[in-house]
């Protein structure tokens, strides 16, 4: 019996290509190698490219298998398949990622096709068709065949290299793409050495990197604009005579300070024209210069120069300024202007902006939300393949020059300048980036203002932006008040509706009725909001307000360190609203008016930005998480407003009459314990403290010992204090063996403890809960039970307060509460008291084990303890 024949080509047996990897090291290395003549550079693999937006769907990201480049450009890709893959499937992908680097630089169109195998066939497409310009089987890669050599023609590395410009041949500089942690610590190393080498102020020492940054990133983007497709790469070399912004380009320059006397002042110069003709807003003063010693400004360039910060994707270059500033500057004091770039993303994805609308931010910072909504936009006119390139580059203009405005009122720095250079750099979208109060509505003169000041005011006067917005992407400042002792702040109190009656008032509130001014009807208001206005009792008139000027379309709960960043202690929400077309006066806040409203709660928003520079294990994976949350809030919010959201983030209006934060609307109390019949108060008893058991702090001088109960459910020994002098609560109480302590701040956390023999008639004051086990329920597993992860996070539901969450008795008492069988228990307190016996054992032998090596080296002498105890410093 004859066997069947085998498949051969020039490269390989087709019986020999089992999987995908095969097909890459058998078939696709030897056609790139022999046949189309590409060393090893120019063959960029998977694990050397960037992901890179394949399509419109969020998270839709992709990376090909090979990228061939050629005299410093990706000019095809090529996606290898398992031999059983249908090819036709992966066409959208693959053209999606030419089209991504194609869009960075539209006019040039420097990736020509793409090609996918799976061995057994092999298609080739130029990016203008929809059909494959060749195909061929498996076979027909032999020498002689007139498909195989027309493929060759088109894609061999000398024919792609001959309508090409040759590349400067001299020494290459390596740049590669930085992570955040590396940006954090190469900007944190820039501020110290321009402190150390010039000894000049913070402040100033941030002005001036502000200029140095921003001509690397000129430089950069002119790496850019020159070869489009390095932002599929992770690493790249450059001749070093184009990279201005580099240490080789300054020593080929015949002036002792080249990157002052002839980068800064060549972009001044620039700027200066498009200022006179009124299309450009002032980044730096008249005449300004880099007010730093030429041997600094070079170690800020070595620093700088091996990174390639202008990528495609606008997260990393979004937080440049911002890095600078949180993580070297003033800390905390500029928390407020910093929002963490996924919760940007997620901000600027719910508000989604048209290429129509029109976007501010009335507190913009540096510009975070403002460059996403530009690059959300844009992204828009990319996708729209109606549009010649011609007409997308004229709606990206106006997108930028008429449709993004942003304002904000720091002083020092001068955060609307920064926005605006951010802008400039990033899309040339900081024209409308305005230097004013916005809370302030008269936008009034003020006798220090500049002649430039006036002028800018003037303009945003003129152009009467009342109710003209569709969308507000904002994150109001956490802090700043208006007094109305003050007259400055008076004259701006008297121009809000919730102000007419409070002598003091939140910034933060008066935003919600400055963006209602400022907004189209039916236009829709994207904030961060403080959880407390959402369901704090002294704040029920704000949220009146808020349904009376709005429809509250969704609440998106953020972890409570989403902004561990900027060092902020605020647990937060994103509110989602659309401005009403008339004002509504709730009736007694049951309104017919007010729809469902989509609810989400976040776990890793925000906890993916840390403050420290320093990498972490981890790291990498929380980010990935974020990006994931944010793609999945997008969709379920999408399919919400498309009328087919999922009833699990749904929340009906009955519910939000009253508070509006996720953890009480959308979460259902004991839904997991649905099996307990009984209530935590059926099985313990809030204990009532005798007479004895009180301590009259003012009235008591002797020494008590305090309880601690740590996050881990263990009880142990707090401080010692006199409570006439020693504690600021006026009564403190004692505990005894068996009881219950439960901390009314952290019982979520775990801190939950039954009091042990050894510390009974040790003190708690009213900021802990003490119960007692009732008759024939043992205080150990309702110890174990109450820290459960259901219980906790059930406590959890319960507390009030958006930031020091408390819970109490009335709240706990009526929790569905499980209480297991007589064998389960048995079984629980032979494991317990086994843990406790050997638990005993260890400690005991621990500290024979550190007394006898002691005693061994002569370490324990009467000496040594006269001297620890005589000069002991104050505890």
């Amino acid at each position: 019996m004859s066997s069947k024949p085998t498949l051969r080509n020039r490269f390989c047996d087709l019986q020999d290509l089992g999987n995908e990897s095969d097909v890459e090291q058998s078939f696709v290395r030897r056609l790139l190698q022999d046949a189309l003549g590409y060393k090893d550079r120019e063959i960029r693999t998977k694990a050397t490219l960037e992901s890179l937006s394949a399509g419109q769907t969020a998270g839709d990201f992709h990376r090909p298998d090979f990228a061939l480049k050629v005299a410093g450009h990706i000019r095809w890709i090529l996606e290898v398949k398992h031999p059983r893959a249908q090819l036709v499937s992966h066409v959208d992908q693959a053209r999606g990622y030419c089209d991504a680097i194609n869009r960075v630089y539209p006019n040039d169109g420097t990736v020509k096709f793409y090609v996918l195998t799976n061995a057994k066939q092999t298609h080739l497409y130029r990016m203008t068709d929809s059909e494959p310009l060749l195909s061929l089987d498996f076979v027909e890669f032999t020498e002689g065949n007139p498909s195989y050599e027309r493929f060759v023609e088109y894609l061999h590395a000398d024919v792609v290299a001959a309508h090409q410009p040759r590349l400067d041949n001299s020494k290459p500089l390596v740049l590669t793409k930085p992570g955040i942690a590396e940006v954090n610590s190469v900007f944190a190393k820039c501020h110290q050495y321009i402190y150390k080498s010039d000894r000049i102020s913070q402040a100033a020492g941030f002005s001036e990197f502000v200029k140095l940054i921003a001509l690397k990133l000129l430089s950069d983007k002119k790496i850019r604009d020159g070869y489009p497709g390095l932002v599929a790469e992770y690493r790249f070399e450059q001749p070093a005579s184009e990279v201005e912004f580099s240490l080789p380009w300054i020593k080929s320059q015949s002036t002792t300070n080249p990157v002052n006397s002839i980068l800064f002042r060549d972009f001044m110069n620039d700027v200066e024209l498009e200022i006179a003709k009124k299309v450009r807003k002032r980044f730096f003063e008249k005449g300004e210069e880099i007010k730093l010693k030429p041997e600094t400004i070079k170690g800020v360039v070595e620093l700088l120069q091996s990174l390639y910060l202008f990528g495609i994707d606008a997260d990393l270059n979004g937080r440049l300024f911002e890095n600078f500033l949180s993580a070297t500057m003033r800390g905390k004091d500029l928390g407020q202007y910093f929002t963490p770039r996924t919760l940007v993303k997620l901000g600027v994805g719910l508000g989604d902006p048209s290429p129509s609308d029109r976007v501010l931010d009335g507190c913009c910072g540096t510009g975070g939300f403002l460059i996403d909504a530009l690059a959300h936009m844009w992204a828009k006119i990319n996708h729209n393949e109606s549009l010649s390139e011609e007409a997308k580059a004229i709606e990206r203009k106006k997108i930028a020059e008429e449709h993004i405005y942003g304002m904000d009122f720091a002083k020092d720095p001068n955060l609307a300048k920064i926005a605006r250079l951010n802008m400039y750099l990033h899309g040339d979208g900081g024209s409308r980036i305005f230097n004013v109060d916005s809370l302030d509505l008269t936008i009034s003169d003020e006798g220090g203002d500049t002649a430039e000041e006036s002028i800018e005011k003037d303009e945003m006067r003129e152009l009467d932006l009342e109710d003209s917005f569709d969308v507000v992407l904002t994150n109001p400042p956490f802090s700043k008040t208006y007094e109305r002792s003050q007259e400055s702040d008076r004259h701006v109190l008297d121009q809000y509706e919730i102000a007419h009656d409070r002598q003091i008032v939140l910034a933060k509130l008066m935003f919600f009725e400055m963006y209602h001014r400022y907004l189209k009807p039916g236009g829709r208001l994207i904030s961060v909001i403080d959880d407390g206005f959402l369901n704090g009792q002294d704040y029920e008139w704000f949220r009146d307000k808020l349904r009376e000027w709005y429809t509250i379309k969704a609440v998106v709960s953020l972890p409570g360190d989403a902004f561990q960043r900027s060092e902020a202690r605020v647990k937060t929400s994103f509110v989602v609203l659309e401005k009403r077309r008339k004002r509504h006066k709730p009736d007694a806040r049951s309104s017919q008016d007010q729809p469902s409203v989509f609810m989400y709660a976040c776990r890793f928003l925000g906890i993916d930005d840390p403050k420290r520079a320093r990498w972490m294990p981890g790291d990498d994976e929380l980010r990935e998480k974020a990006a994931e949350e944010v793609a999945e809030v997008l969709k379920e919010y999408r399919a919400f407003i498309s009328g087919s959201g999922n009833p699990d983030y749904i929340v009906p209006k009955s519910r939000v009459m009253d508070r509006l934060d996720v953890k009480h609307c959308l979460i259902e109390h004991n839904r997991i314990i649905s099996t307990a019949t009984q209530t935590l108060a059926d099985f313990v008893e809030l204990k009532r403290f005798s007479d004895a058991d009180i301590i009259r702090c003012r009235e008591h001088d002797e020494p008590e010992l305090l309880l601690k109960v740590r996050y881990d459910g263990s009880a142990a020994e707090g401080e010692t204090i006199l409570p006439k002098i020693g504690t600021k609560y006026p009564q403190l109480f004692k505990v005894d063996a068996d009881d219950i302590v439960i901390s009314n701040i952290a019982a979520s956390y775990g801190s939950i403890a039954v009091v042990p023999d050894s510390l009974a008639g040790s003190l708690t004051s009213k900021e802990y809960t003490v119960l007692r086990a009732r008759p024939g329920y043992d205080a150990r597993v309702i110890w174990a039970v109450l820290r459960s992860p259901e219980i906790r996070a059930e406590l959890l539901l319960l507390t009030t307060g958006a930031n020091r969450t408390r819970v109490r008795w009335s709240n706990m008492k009526n929790i569905a509460f499980p209480y297991p069988d007589a064998p389960t228990v048995k079984k629980f307190l032979q494991h317990i008291k086994a843990a406790e016996q050997a638990q005993k054992k260890a400690q005991v032998e621990h500290e024979k084990a550190i007394t006898e090596l002691n005693i061994a080296l002569s370490l324990d002498g009467d000496q040594a303890h006269h001297i620890l105890d005589a000069f002991k410093p104050p505890a």
